[in-house]
């Protein structure tokens, strides 16, 4: 049985959401084992955050706009979200005999974005910002994955290589929001820096979260899956803080000590890293939170809050 919906306790937005799925299902026109599994759960409104925010800031500015095309916005969401879910389908490093249908997949959803972003666009300079934006974006984050897996000891370090990996996403989600419905220019920066804001702490969160073997596959335990792959997440830089410099080797080094070592590494990093972390995402939400009360009082308002709070 499927999970249910996140987003039913929002019932205009999850209108629009569920509109949006039906409209992107209907644009790819692929038949349905054709879509790869990387693919695949996204397409579902239920994943569909970053259009969530897109749409709950829309609503500050004037969706009622004589200028706004027919369907614009949904076109404007859609290619948000086709552009998330391609960017996640291109950090996969598949060498494996699926890298071809990876690789097309990418392919043509790049080219559906594009598409949708001519359909919303009012002149060829607004369609070509929109194109080096999510250029820029895209450059940013492929350079970012290669920095996750390099020793950090510095916190501000580290909140630079998550802006660029994940934060961006949601500041270009809320910020285009804002744009897509002509909201006035300090509204659309405050959409972009409360999404950057929720950005940092839904990274920090979900970094938490697989430490601890809660967001994990059968395949991917936990805090022995991240070791392996060798990130170095927030926690593991506060517990790096504690066992001093020489704990760096054993973070190193625990993919290749058998599976006794890298629990022990793990356990140590969630007994001594994960509260800090914690910690800082409650401040960055606090932030959001904070920023969100600045915003005219209209009623996404209260679900823009209300998502924050579901989120994180």
């Amino acid at each position: 049985m499927a999970a249910e919906s996140p987003f039913k306790q929002f019932q205009k937005l999850n209108v629009k959401l569920l509109g949006l799925e039906d409209y992107m299902l209907h644009l790819i026109e692929l038949n349905h084992d054709d879509i790869i599994n990387e693919a695949q759960g996204y397409l579902k409104s239920s994943r569909f955050l970053h259009a969530a925010f897109f749409y709950l800031f829309s609503d500050f500015g004037d969706a009622d706009s004589e200028d706004l095309r027919d369907n614009s916005l949904q076109s404007a969401a859609a290619a948000l979200q086709l552009f998330y879910i391609r960017n996640e389908m291109m950090r996969k490093h598949n060498a494996g005999p699926d890298s071809i249908k990876l690789n097309f997949m990418v392919e043509y959803f790049s080219d559906l974005i594009d598409v949708e972003f001519r359909k919303c666009s009012a002149d060829d300079d607004d369609l070509q910002g929109k194109i080096d934006a999510v250029q820029e974006i895209t450059t940013n984050q492929l350079l970012a994955d290669e920095q996750m897996v390099k020793p950090v000891e510095d916190v501000g370090e580290y909140i630079k290589r998550i802006e660029a990996r994940s934060a961006v996403m949601f500041e270009f989600a809320c910020r285009f929001g804002a744009q897509a419905t002509h909201a006035d220019d300090v509204l659309i920066d405050s959409a972009g820096q409360i999404g950057r804001t929720i950005g940092l702490a839904y990274q920090i969160k979900s970094e938490i979260l697989d430490l601890i073997g809660i967001n994990t596959t059968e395949d991917q335990f936990g805090p022995l899956y991240m070791l392996q792959s060798g990130e170095f997440t927030l926690p593991t830089i506060f517990a790096v803080a504690k066992a001093g410099p020489d704990f760096m080797n054993k973070v190193a080094e625990a993919g290749r000590t058998g599976d006794k070592a890298l629990a022990e590494t793990a356990e140590y990093i969630i007994d001594n890293g994960v509260d800090a972390a914690q910690v800082m995402v409650k401040e960055y939400k606090d932030q959001a939170v904070f920023d969100i009360n600045m915003l005219p009082n209209i009623p996404a308002k209260q679900d823009l809050k209300k998502l924050v709070d579901m989120l994180l």
